[in-house]
């Protein structure tokens, strides 16, 4: 089976996740017609009321549209384990759902916007797509390493650990600092996508910085070097998900920051200098003068 069937055009995202996929759908969702934006697909989309959709949610990951069709679970230890088999088997079944999906929107364009896709379930998408464009979706590292601990999620719910032998950077993870796990993933993933986007499959290949979401200038400019249909793009107004749970800003700190450098001493040079975002950049300039802006005091209007 391959995704060619009934469908078109392809593109797929590499994201770490907490990098702006939600707005990057929006954007799709309203610009680009006859296209599907599937934002971490499946979704649990609950039926029940509070409290019995947590209970619903919990049944549905397991037995519906389970952590596997997500990019979780059994998938990231077949990734580990060169499973392509059991991959190619659950890429399947997600080709079925999603041309179901893109019958119902007659769309011709699938958009895969999920920080899932290059964690694993790639290896079975590119096969099946055969032809595609590639999106590196890049927030900074520092900022994307501290909306996670801000989180305090659970590292390997969606991440292999680092010294994974089907990873690129290879790192022993005992010794690593939290912090130091997500900028791992995130070295990791930029370093996947400069290795996808070497294939002769690949049509386009462009990075969006999350920033350049707000930017309408840079987001017509980033959809036409897709070759995307698409009508003037209206910018978002920014969305902080962490304020609206309650959580503390994403605010780098001196200690942040320290931690990057520190981490950076144990990437082989070879690989760091394959990570473009990583040339020329100065987290003390950067995040100073961010910091300075957030502690300015309003003006008076």
């Amino acid at each position: 089976m391959t995704l060619d069937e009934g469908i078109e055009r392809f593109i797929f995202t590499v994201a770490t996740g907490r990098c702006g996929q939600a707005s990057l759908t929006q954007l799709v969702q309203n610009h680009v017609p006859g296209c599907y934006p599937a934002f971490e697909e499946p979704q649990v989309r609950s039926i029940l009321p509070r409290p019995f959709d947590t209970y619903e949610r919990l049944f549905r990951r397991r037995f519906v549209e389970t952590h596997e069709l997500l990019g979780r679970g059994k998938v990231l230890r077949a990734f580990e384990s060169d499973d392509h088999d059991y991959i190619d088997a659950i890429v399947a079944r997600r080709l079925r759902f999603t041309r179901n999906a893109m019958m119902q929107r007659r769309a011709t364009l699938y958009f895969d916007i999920s920080k899932f896709f290059a964690r694993g379930l790639h290896v079975g998408f590119l096969k099946a797509a055969k032809r595609y464009a590639l999106v590196n979706l890049v927030r900074d590292p520092i900022q994307n390493m501290r909306s996670f601990l801000n989180r305090d999620k659970r590292f390997t719910l969606d991440n292999s650990l680092p010294e994974a032998r089907s990873n690129i950077l290879r790192i022993s993870s005992p010794d690593l600092a939290p912090g130091e796990f997500y900028l791992w993933s995130w070295c990791e993933l930029n370093l996947r996508y400069e290795r996808m986007s070497q294939s002769n499959a690949v049509t386009h290949a462009i990075e969006i910085l999350t920033e350049h979401l707000e930017d309408a200038q840079r987001m017509n400019a980033a959809f036409d070097a897709l070759g995307l249909v698409h009508s003037p793009v209206v910018p978002l107004l920014p969305d902080n998900t962490n304020l609206e749970k309650g959580l503390p800003a994403t605010t780098a700190t001196e200690a942040d920051i320290k931690l990057f450098e520190c981490f950076l001493d144990r990437i082989p040079t070879q690989l760091r200098d394959r990570i473009p975002y990583l040339k020329g950049y100065d987290p003390w300039a950067i995040h100073e003068f961010r910091n300075a802006k957030e502690r300015a005091p309003a003006r008076a209007q």
